[in-house]
């Protein structure tokens, strides 16, 4: 179906998800039938063979717009600041039963672990270095950094999204830059 205007893709996009966001609560991802998606969507199983061969395509899809949103966001390695994670935190809160769908245990993709590998990768330009140049302590500083971030990210998703981007992005950069310990005693000193 790929990335489009028409409101009745979108409707059945969006049909599509809700129904497989909650199918996955039940059943393991490979054990989802076209047959069982569509009635839970309420579309025709020949408007998804149209566009889709398998489940596994149509999540590609999604995780294909999601990457492509997230590579429009200015050049980081350049720019350091709170606004670029305002501006990642904004585009995942657009696909919230994507994500719902990614974190679910019965999920059997690796679509995140794929993705928390790329971050893994693109944390290593905090020292301005090719990632196969890095110390062990910096590989261990980026692995800390992105497991937080990670961690942050699927209980912000698993609980709704309720805060906003912005509150979600302060609540990072402010734990990355001052440390978690600063924030959970405030006044202490940890020397």
């Amino acid at each position: 179906m790929k990335r489009t205007r028409d409101i009745r893709v979108i409707r059945t996009q969006t049909a599509l998800l809700e129904a497989l966001e909650d199918l996955i609560k039940t059943k393991k991802l490979s054990n989802i039938t076209i047959t069982e998606l569509c009635t839970t969507a309420k579309i025709n199983r020949n408007t998804f063979y149209y566009h889709y061969n398998n489940i596994f395509e149509f999540l590609d899809e999604h995780k294909q717009i999601i990457i492509e949103d997230l590579n429009k966001i200015s050049d980081i390695s350049k720019t350091h600041n709170k606004q670029n994670l305002v501006e990642v935190f904004s585009i995942l809160k657009k696909h919230p039963h994507f994500l719902n769908i990614l974190i679910s245990p019965n999920c059997d993709l690796d679509f995140f672990n794929e993705i928390f590998d790329m971050a893994s990768s693109k944390s290593s330009i905090i020292f301005s270095k090719d990632p196969g140049t890095l110390t062990n302590k910096e590989k261990l500083l980026c692995s800390y950094c992105n497991a937080g971030c990670n961690a942050v990210i699927i209980t912000w998703i698993m609980n709704g999204m309720k805060e906003t981007p912005d509150e979600i992005a302060d609540f990072i950069w402010t734990s990355s830059r001052k440390g978690v310990f600063s924030l959970l005693f405030p006044g202490e000193d940890f020397n």
